[in-house]
């Protein structure tokens, strides 16, 4: 019956112009890890990138944990602090079957990438599916590009890129039946945030599924005939997409600014600042069944078609 319920839900969420799917992983935090990360993945950024249906990425590294909720043993800034830091590889996609198809096809360029990091890693992979709710994020250029867009007069959905970009990245599980005024209210409470010095642009993604073959699991079956004989055989999820589905229902709101320092200092505004906080306040936080969990992460490396293909939608 459960089950039932779940796929009404998913089935009733509406279109979004892409889709995006989360890999999490939870590594050991060694000096290495960069480059260890870029030549695990230089293979599957490519055959990712040669999948139809394929439409950006971002590969992020967390930095810390916003000290909210009274965790004030959190700091912006850990990495020198943290044992283990959480790697957030983000793809996005025309449809959750293109994603799907993509492991479905090259399942075995992702076990291999995994097996590389394995040495480093402690929890993951996980892999959640999102629906776009709403974005508003410029695409990055050189001040050169922008002074030349400029002077075009193209430069909207464009923005400097600092070099020292962060996100914050918060999580956010809403009461039932709260959910359209949830994202009313992140929406407006962002879109007024952006007022604050150094605020780049944001996005909102509502969880709408769970990837089992990214997330490294498979049916046993499956992967006995891999073991006998990988040269035809292809590994078979355990689930369908929609039935990752949560209830109550999980939001990931994503901010990005210029800078750390921009973020530590002007991403409490939402807590503070009288015309957001009555806004926040109400539409938001008395929606979540918890303090929001927010960490802050920087990009290890990008790819921006997706921020293309939204701004001319939004354009």
């Amino acid at each position: 019956m459960k089950s039932d319920v779940i796929k009404e839900l998913y089935d009733a969420e509406p279109d979004s112009p892409l889709y995006v799917a989360i890999n999490r992983v939870l590594v050991k935090n060694d000096p290495n890890l960069m480059r260890m990360m870029r030549q695990a993945s230089s293979k599957m950024c490519l055959t990712t990138a040669l999948t139809p249906g394929f439409m950006g990425f971002d590969l992020m590294k967390q930095l810390g944990s916003c000290p909210m909720g009274l965790r004030w043993g959190a700091s912006t800034d850990m990495g020198t602090d943290l044992s283990h830091i959480w790697i957030d590889q983000i793809t996005y996609w025309d449809s959750v079957e293109a994603h799907e198809n993509f492991h479905e096809t090259f399942e075995d360029v992702v076990v291999d990438t995994c097996a590389r990091c394995g040495e480093v890693l402690l929890e993951g992979p996980e892999e959640p599916v999102f629906r776009i709710v709403h974005s508003d994020l410029p695409k990055l250029v050189s001040n050169n590009q922008w002074l030349r867009k400029s002077a075009a007069g193209e430069n909207d959905g464009y923005a400097i890129d600092s070099g020292e970009t962060v996100t914050v990245m918060a999580t956010h599980r809403i009461r039932p039946g709260k959910e359209a005024e949830f994202e009313a209210g992140e929406i407006e409470t962002l879109s007024l945030l952006k007022e604050s010095p150094g605020m780049v642009g944001f996005q909102i993604l509502k969880r709408i599924g769970l990837s089992t073959l990214g997330s490294g699991h498979a049916t046993v079956e499956s992967m006995m005939e891999d073991l006998k004989d990988s040269s035809g055989s292809k590994l078979k999820r355990t689930a369908e997409v929609w039935e990752g589905y949560t209830l109550p229902a999980e939001y990931l709101v994503m901010v990005e600014w210029e800078s750390l320092q921009y973020a530590q200092g002007n991403m409490p505004h939402v807590n503070v600042k009288p015309e957001l906080l009555f806004i926040h306040g109400q539409k938001v936080l008395n929606n979540c069944l918890h303090m929001p969990n927010v960490r802050m992460s920087d990009s290890m490396f990008r790819e921006q078609t997706n921020r293309e293909v939204l701004n001319r939608l939004r354009g």
